[in-house]
């Protein structure tokens, strides 16, 4: 992701890339990039990015600035497959899973509870991929139960996209979470 796009404007990917150049941990940049994303957006959302391990088993916090502590905690080390809430779910199947309402869906069963406690009610969440690889995910979540606009699900996707970029940039020159 090399040039501007509509979501990103040049400077701000050129900011995430000096982050990383100037000795900043992955997990940093990638915080810098949720709270970007948070404080252009709805107030009742949050950005949470998964880094998936190189087994592709579990998902690890890569940054979730501002969902509640306690709930990162919980899903940290959070298992990949099918009904594993929104991300889990999502890398299992390689493609995007929108949840609307949390307390309703399958998907999450087991970690509804959870979610509910921390006033979590619906959770989008899209793979971070590169050249087939999955990577990890990008999620969005909301306090209030919704079904995503069609500007909603590209700004998510881009977002995927651009998280990439910054993970490929970290491993290339070797600046891991």
């Amino acid at each position: 992701m090399s040039t501007q796009s509509d979501f990103f404007p040049a400077s701000v990917m050129a900011s995430h890339m000096a982050s990383l150049e100037q000795k900043n941990s992955l997990n940093e940049t990638l915080a810098d990039l949720a709270k970007y994303i948070e404080q252009r957006n709805d107030s009742r959302m949050f950005a949470s990015i998964l880094l998936l391990d190189n087994a592709g088993k579990k998902l690890f916090r890569g940054a979730a600035p501002s969902l509640p502590e306690a709930y990162s905690k919980q899903i940290d080390g959070i298992d990949v497959g099918p009904n594993v809430g929104s991300c889990g779910t999502a890398v299992f199947c390689g493609h995007s899973i929108y949840v609307c309402d949390i307390e309703r869906d399958e998907l999450w069963a087991s970690f509804k509870d959870l979610a509910l406690t921390h006033g979590l009610r619906a959770c989008w969440s899209v793979p971070i991929m590169s050249a087939g690889r999955i990577l990890g995910t990008f999620a969005l979540y909301y306090t209030e139960v919704k079904n995503p606009t069609l500007e909603e699900r590209k700004l998510i996707e881009e977002c995927a996209r651009y998280a990439a970029v910054l993970i490929e940039k970290a491993e290339e020159i070797g600046r891991t979470a």
